[in-house]
């Protein structure tokens, strides 16, 4: 019976590696290798800093927008405490016998504020923001009234 143990030739692999790094060919491949590898190398880590600095950028959104809930709570909360005020002040006025309109007019502006906050979109019926803050606003834009620019427009009769 033949012996197990066989001395193996040398392979195939090693010989033509070892003979084409002379030549030089393979050599060029080589390093082309090392090149993808380095590149593969660089395009992970740009990869991984990309995907911390989207788990960054997450974390801020979250920070944030648990900020505008608490930012809303603490909103209506006040406002709550306003609209409370308010009919209070609705009774009082009521009890006098004085104040009514206003008192009224009071408690409808408490009441549209809690039903916007709390819907996000103002009433039908809530009362028209009054005269000196639309004033301010226009201020606010750079509107002034007097035409284009700050210019005063000029009659031509």
């Amino acid at each position: 019976m033949p012996s197990r143990r066989r001395p193996k030739s040398p392979s195939t692999s090693s010989v033509t590696s070892s003979a084409t790094s002379a030549g030089g060919a393979p050599a060029a491949a080589r390093v082309s290798d090392v090149e993808r590898f380095a590149a593969a190398l660089k395009e992970a880590e740009k990869a991984d800093r990309a995907a911390a600095a989207r788990q960054q950028q997450e974390r801020v959104d979250a920070a944030l927008r648990a900020e505008e809930a608490a930012a809303k709570v603490t909103a209506l909360a006040v406002a709550r405490r306003e609209l409370e005020r308010a009919v209070e002040s609705v009774r009082t006025a009521k009890q006098a016998g004085r104040g009514r309109a206003e008192a009224d007019q009071a408690w409808k502006v408490a009441k549209a504020l809690v039903i916007e906050l709390e819907t996000g979109v103002p009433p039908a019926w809530a009362p028209k923001p009054a005269a000196s803050d639309e004033q301010g606003e226009s201020v606010e834009s750079g509107e002034d009234g007097n035409g284009v620019d700050g210019e005063v427009p000029v009659n031509s009769e």
